[in-house]
């Protein structure tokens, strides 16, 4: 723990805080969309991409209605030892980052952002995936499609990168979602910083309501080792970076009390 962490964290609240006066009216109107930082990221270098298509969705009868989910939302860990369908993952997807419209200069998705800047994006650990070989891949969202990145069995460096919480190991797939804090810097400046971890509570609680809808068992991680996952991910740590995960996995259906944690 870096010994001066309160100090560090008072004056980021401070340095980020705002007084009437502070900003000159109108500035956000000058804001350049020609200048902005990329809108999406995209790998090249991919050992293999996925296309992903429209997901099939779930008819109205299939599914319990918002008021019925928020309700019964619930953590759940107990993860079995079964495949997600590429469509169950599709869904997952276009649930916390479906693009919903076009606007000509930005497009909407199924998540709020600052300013539609979309900073994060998302990174999969995916260990069981009908059709996908076991590795870490990103969302293309632009292409709709998933990049495959390493191959390798990741249960294990989920597992040692959240300080050994089971259901990392166990889950059919944990999400890593990252920022490019560029995206919205470029118009916010320092109040930027705040705007990552807004931007990231918006994916995740999306992602509990897509998993719950569709019957399956998610959890939040917020424990895990920042530094070593970057590295893990080829990211810089700075201006790209994690901030978030999250588990995902097939569930028995009982009650939630003993879905909570991994037997």
């Amino acid at each position: 723990m870096h010994p001066e962490w309160q100090r560090i964290a008072n004056e980021f609240i401070q340095a980020t805080s705002y007084r009437l006066g502070d900003l000159e009216k109108g500035w956000a109107a000058r804001y350049d969309f020609s200048k902005r930082p990329p809108t999406y990221l995209q790998y090249e270098e991919a050992f293999v991409r996925i296309p992903l298509g429209e997901p099939d969705f779930p008819s109205s009868g299939d599914s319990a209605d918002l008021w019925e989910l928020l309700q019964n939302r619930r953590s759940k860990r107990n993860f079995l030892p079964q495949p997600l369908s590429l469509n169950e993952l599709n869904l997952l997807l276009w649930g916390t980052q479906g693009i919903t419209a076009d606007m000509g200069d930005y497009q909407l998705r199924t998540t709020p952002s600052a300013g539609a800047l979309y900073l994060i994006e998302t990174f999969l650990l995916i260990n069981h995936v009908e059709g996908l070989e076991k590795g870490l891949y990103h969302l293309d969202v632009k292409n709709w499609c998933l990049e495959g990145l390493k191959k390798q069995d990741v249960s294990e460096v989920a597992y040692q990168l959240t300080e050994e919480q089971e259901m990392t190991r166990r889950a059919a797939v944990n999400f890593v979602w990252t920022a490019k804090v560029d995206r919205v810097r470029h118009k916010y400046n320092e109040r930027a910083y705040r705007y990552i971890w807004w931007d990231s509570g918006h994916t995740a609680q999306n992602l509990h309501l897509a998993a719950n809808a569709l019957g399956l068992g998610v959890s939040t991680v917020g424990h895990w080792m920042d530094h070593d996952m970057n590295e893990f991910l080829g990211i810089d740590g700075t201006e790209h970076l994690s901030v978030l995960m999250a588990s995902v996995g097939k569930i028995a259906g009982g009650h939630w009390l003993e879905e909570r944690r991994p037997k």
